[in-house]
């Protein structure tokens, strides 16, 4: 994971400044198929990498790349304000990342992101 994470970050590192469009797809348990979806704007400041050592659960990942910056998130009720400023994405086990010409795909074993600079 250690590379992908490293390509991930350079990915986000060349677009600080940008403003992105982020899609998240929730993946259900071993189905595979989408059963909620989130939608973000988030203009992108700086990035960092949180590493939990202590692995009480499956529901806390070992590592969560974090996207600093203000942003909002599209709900039932309309836009809110992006809570703290920042959008973590969780990486969960096995993560494959495909660069696009316009965008960013990062699938963990909990979710597929779509990112696109806006």
């Amino acid at each position: 994971m250690t590379q992908q994470l490293h390509e991930l970050s350079e990915w986000f590192e060349s677009h600080k400044g940008e403003t992105l469009l982020i899609r998240k797809n929730e993946l259900s348990t071993g189905l595979q198929q989408i059963f909620d979806i989130d939608q973000v704007t988030l203009q992108l400041d700086h990035i960092s990498v949180v590493k939990n050592d202590s692995n009480i659960d499956d529901y806390i990942p070992s590592q969560e790349l974090v996207l600093h910056g203000e942003g909002s998130i599209k709900s039932a009720e309309g836009m809110k304000d992006l809570p703290q400023n920042a959008y973590e994405i969780p990486l969960f086990g096995r993560i494959v990342t495909t660069k696009e010409a316009n965008g960013l795909k990062l699938e963990t074993e909990k979710a597929l992101y779509e990112i696109y600079p806006n």
